[in-house]
């Protein structure tokens, strides 16, 4: 009966202790991200951006096409509007400087072929950054 009465003691102990460490690693408790730059990667059917956030204000974004086909990066903010273009020919990278004013989420994808079954951002080249 003791045994019993000391295990359940421990682990009364252990989830107490355990609670504090979650809570303060949570998401809210989290400092906004400082990274002013992204790199992009571009392949037959994906986007992969280097962070999942950046910070507000002016980014530098350099898009690596590592794919055989041509590939452009449109950046729009959490209300549509696009706030940066570029196209990236196969085998190539470019840079570019929009500015991200608003917090939120904004949506990267290529447009080749919008509208059309073969539309790039239909096949997966679409990624989601979070400006905070």
């Amino acid at each position: 009966m003791r045994i019993v009465a000391v295990a359940a003691a421990l682990g009364v102990a252990a989830a107490a202790t355990a609670a504090p460490a979650l809570a303060r690693r949570h998401a809210t408790h989290l400092p906004p991200p400082r990274y002013r730059s992204l790199a992009v990667d571009e392949r037959e059917w994906s986007l992969a951006p280097s962070h999942a956030g950046v910070a507000r204000g002016r980014v530098r974004i350099t898009v690596y096409n590592r794919g055989m086909d041509d590939h452009d990066l449109a950046i729009a903010a959490p209300d549509g509007t696009v706030v940066g273009y570029v196209r990236v020919p196969a085998g190539t990278s470019a840079t570019i400087r929009p500015l991200l004013r608003r917090a939120g989420r904004y949506r990267l994808s290529c447009t080749f072929f919008a509208g059309t079954p073969e539309a790039h951002v239909a096949k997966g080249m679409h990624a989601t950054i979070l400006v905070r």
